[in-house]
């Protein structure tokens, strides 16, 4: 009658990794198969709660199709199961072969912010250390590294300076940009949470509008709700600045310490007028003053922005603007207040933390930081790059240039990720030799020349560090499916036979190291331990820092209007969902297993579609035909589709590289929308 009795489990308590959150779990297992998730109250940072991605996506992990050979691209393009000593013995003869003939620069690294914060540091130390390039990046640069750049700027910490209590325990928050009840569910509760339970104010800049539905909407909550189209956030924080200026709202403080920050940018607000303010995202200067009069009356203010922000064309300079609110509001580094940038994969604070990107070393420190480059050198006992690494755009760019010959990636799927318009299957092509370390045959993978399968979070030890910067430990549920392994012995496998071994017993020798860089690294336990500003670092922000680009944070940039009828496409997350990933867990897909438009009805109504009738959207892309449904959650003029059933629509959307942080936008696109007779 029962195919197991309680006591018959065996349950291990471990880190979600579906999103920056960094919610504890108990995986439950009889033998070794995945029975159920669930959470206990009031522990870990999610207090016990626990989203559907939580509850149900743990099938992704041990999913039919996963990787669990090592595989070797024949001469006629099939693949063929090999032994590890084959396919590692062939990658480290051609990178060191690549290496001899072309320099080590010739080799770049790609890796998934997904992994541990172990797997991570090992993967830059084997890039940057064994084969000796600079040319490391990580999905982080999605978006995550324009957050993190802003707060380092401005405030000498690269993590938040505010916990999830402080959330809870705001006055007013204000969320810019970011889908929270989808992106960062928990994160989203502690939200609620303030708003109902203590009765904080909300302010949203959001995209979604005020709709009562099955589906949970943060902005029902709004006190203030703005609603901003994609692409005009930068416009929507300038009116609210523009707002606390012209009401006199600026900290006396703030423009008695830092009289010159507060008369330039009070200058430059004023250069904007009310009118192209509206023009630009459609909202009046009333709407901005009632907000901005809400938000300077607060005692303790917490700002959090999202993907809609770090994901945009000067996503930095939108977070640095934020941060400038902040301080002329009076509430930056005061107690309870301060902003909070949100991860959407489980580890991209890790990622950055851990150097896996080309502008940092760990720490962070700066890639080109001799003190840094000499005390890794010391550490590790090998010579590290002094020459500037390549972002992943760049080394695209050098791989179809051909400067760049092979690759190493890590659980990214780049095929995937980006539209065609990125040239990503170019550049895979121009290359000699690539190597994928994945659970699963992706697009990606089917290009490599090798193979290699990787453990999933649950066959694993390791850390995550969450979104507010809390270092988690990951603990090993299953054993690993197959003959695969976790990524860091690969990496160590691989350095032994390229003669320069970063040999390690078990994670934990990987963790000491990285502790022995990172100081704060050595505390983990339940409670997260919020960083404070270095105020020296502030200073120097407020007397000469802010001036190095202040004229373009400050500038109204152009929009691109919908004109004859088109509406703006837009590709988000789902609740349901995280990347692709998800998308393999039998449990989330019984719920959503593909994408539908979803429309406002008044669109439906003029182009004259109903729930459940199929639209052709066009460009000058292509065109794709999809099923819609009628949302009221969605404002007009805004077509929205869920990211990880984007195969075909991605053709439609065209990429443009942030020139500062060489971030790929593309997340929108003008479509014209025409009824399927």
């Amino acid at each position: 009658m029962y195919d197991f009795r309680p006591w018959m489990l065996k349950r291990s308590e471990t880190i979600c990794n579906f999103c920056g959150d960094g919610c504890q779990m108990t995986v439950q297992r009889k033998d070794e198969d995945l029975i159920e998730v669930n959470s206990t109250l009031g522990a870990g940072r999610n207090d016990g709660d626990l989203c559907a991605r939580g509850y149900f996506g743990y099938h992704a992990n041990v999913h039919p199709d996963r990787l669990q050979n090592p595989l070797i691209r024949q001469a006629d393009g099939s693949f063929a199961e090999v032994t590890w000593e084959d396919a590692l013995e062939r990658v480290a003869e051609n990178f060191s072969q690549i290496k001899a003939a072309h320099g080590a620069g010739a080799i770049g690294g790609l890796i998934t912010a997904r992994c541990t914060n172990e797997e991570l540091y090992a993967f830059q130390k084997f890039m940057r250390g064994v084969v000796g390039t600079p040319h490391v990046d990580s999905s982080a640069r999605y978006g995550y590294i324009n957050g993190v750049k802003a707060l380092q700027r401005v405030q000498g910490t690269y993590r938040w300076t505010v916990m999830f209590e402080d959330i809870v325990e705001a006055d007013v928050v204000l969320l810019v940009g970011t889908s929270i009840t989808e992106a960062n569910p928990i994160t989203g509760l502690k939200v609620k949470q303030a708003v109902k339970k203590c009765g904080a104010k909300l302010i949203t800049l959001e995209t979604a509008v005020p709709a009562f539905s099955t589906v949970s909407n943060i902005t029902t909550l709004a006190t203030h709700h703005l609603t901003v189209l994609p692409g005009c956030f930068d416009v929507a924080v300038l009116g609210l600045i523009k707002s606390l200026v012209e009401q006199n709202l600026v900290d006396e403080r703030t423009s008695e310490k830092a009289t010159e920050f507060a008369r330039i940018i009070i200058a430059e607000v004023e250069k904007i007028s009310w009118q192209e303010i509206q023009q630009a995202v459609g909202l009046s200067s009333d709407q901005f003053h009632s907000a901005s009069r809400t938000l300077s009356q607060a005692q303790r203010l917490v700002v959090l922005a999202g993907q809609g922000v770090l994901r945009d064309i000067g996503g930095e300079g939108i977070v640095t603007n934020l941060l400038d609110l902040l301080i002329l509001s009076g509430h930056h580094g005061t107690q309870g207040s301060g902003l909070g940038v949100l991860a959407e994969e489980n580890n991209e604070q890790g990622a950055i933390e851990m150097g896996v990107v080309a502008e940092y070393l760990p720490g962070p420190s700066k890639a080109n930081n001799d003190t840094a480059q000499t005390t890794l050198s010391k550490i590790w006992g090998m010579s590290v790059p002094t020459t500037p690494g390549a972002t992943m755009v760049e080394m695209f760019d050098r791989a179809r240039q051909g400067s760049l010959k092979a690759m190493f990636i890590v659980g990214e799927n780049p095929l995937e990720s980006l539209p065609p318009d990125a040239k990503v299957s170019e550049s895979l092509d121009a290359l000699e030799f690539i190597v994928c370390q994945e659970l699963y045959m992706t697009e990606t993978a089917k290009k490599a020349h090798v193979v290699l399968p990787a453990s999933s979070a649950v066959e694993k030890d390791g850390t995550f560090t969450n979104t507010e910067g809390h270092v988690q430990p990951v603990r090993k549920s299953i054993e690993p499916l197959g003959e695969s392994q976790p990524d860091w012995e690969i990496f160590s496998a691989l350095s032994v036979l390229m003669d320069s071994p970063m040999e390690y017993g078990e994670v934990k020798e990987i963790f000491k190291e990285i502790r022995g860089l990172i100081p704060q690294y050595g505390l983990l336990g339940p409670m997260a331990i919020a960083h404070v500003a270095t105020a020296d670092v502030v200073e120097q922000y407020l007397r000469e820092g802010f001036k190095e680009d202040v004229h373009v944070r400050y500038a109204l940039t152009k929009k691109i209007s919908a004109h004859d009828g088109a509406l703006t496409l837009v590709l988000g997350q789902s609740m349901y969902h995280s990347g692709k990933f998800s998308t393999r867990s039998k449990g989330l897909t019984q719920i959503q297993d593909s994408g539908v438009l979803s429309l406002n009805p008044e669109d439906a109504t003029r182009i004259g579609v109903e729930e459940g009738a199929s639209v052709r959207l066009s460009n000058g892309n292509g065109v794709v035909t999809v099923p819609v449904k009628l949302v009221d959650r969605i404002p007009p003029g805004v077509a929205w589709f869920p990211e990880h059933f984007d195969r075909e629509l991605r053709l439609l959307f065209r990429v443009t590289v942030d020139e500062r942080n060489h971030v790929p936008c593309w997340k929108t696109t003008q479509v014209r929308v025409d009824r399927v007779p």
